[in-house]
């Protein structure tokens, strides 16, 4: 399901002197050069991102959520999954509900039960239309439509992005680019399949440690690592 802008609801997305984002980042990768990068932006939400790929197999996801401060963190893709997965979530249950209360509304006014006349009537009246509106407005904030990147074996969510935001071509088209930057950075590694295990379980410990991650995803990732078939100890 598409986003909904509502104009009424204003959030600064602008970035401020002050800069308070939280960089975790130990390790400190100097960007050599930029591949290219993606931003998005929900206002209902209160939500934006901007993914910067650089020296072919880095990626900074940079978050900023309207109640919290910013973030900043590095991936190396190269542990990445190529294929993307989507979920989407209905809030089916408050588009139900503004729908019953506005055919309660509307049922109430045409039989006549709801004299308009009336100071309480109308407030009742208004009162429903107003809850109404506002179920509705619950139903586009609750429902999600997203597209994640895990790693490759500890399925760990990495990458989260909006579906089809700011738009359906401009989402394909980086969807394309970095699902091909995945690839060739996987191969620029030339790893066996053992010595990729060991590095991506590497890799996530390093987001653990810097609380990318948390300590429970983190110890169940490292479970299906350990149970792999080809992994072996590690260097």
């Amino acid at each position: 399901m598409s986003e909904v802008n509502i104009e009424s609801t204003e959030i600064d997305l602008e970035p401020v002197e002050d800069d308070t984002t939280n960089f975790s980042d130990d390790e400190h990768i100097p960007v050599e050069h930029i591949n290219f990068e993606f931003e998005q932006a929900s206002k209902l939400h209160g939500l934006y991102r901007k993914f910067t790929i650089f020296n072919d197999t880095h990626c900074y996801q940079s978050v900023k959520n309207k109640h919290q401060r910013k973030y900043k963190y590095r991936i190396d893709i190269a542990y990445l999954d190529p294929r993307p997965f989507r979920k989407r979530i209905v809030a089916w249950k408050w588009f139900y509900l503004s729908l019953a209360l506005l055919g309660l509304d509307i049922t109430l006014y045409f039989t006549g039960w709801l004299d308009t006349s009336s100071i309480n009537f109308l407030g009742l009246f208004l009162g429903l239309l107003v809850v109404s509106v506002m179920s509705l407005l619950a139903f586009f904030y609750y429902s999600r439509d997203r597209v994640f990147f895990r790693s490759q074996y500890g399925k760990i969510r990495l990458i989260e992005l909006i579906n089809k935001n700011p738009d359906n071509e401009s989402f394909r088209s980086f969807i394309t680019k970095f699902i091909m930057q995945i690839k060739k950075s996987k191969t620029a590694k030339n790893f066996n399949q053992t010595r990729f295990l060991a590095r991506e379980l590497q890799e996530l410990r390093r987001l653990k440690n810097e609380t990318v991650i948390p300590e429970n995803s983190y110890e169940k990732a490292k479970q299906l690592i350990f149970k792999h078939e080809a992994f072996s100890a590690v260097e």
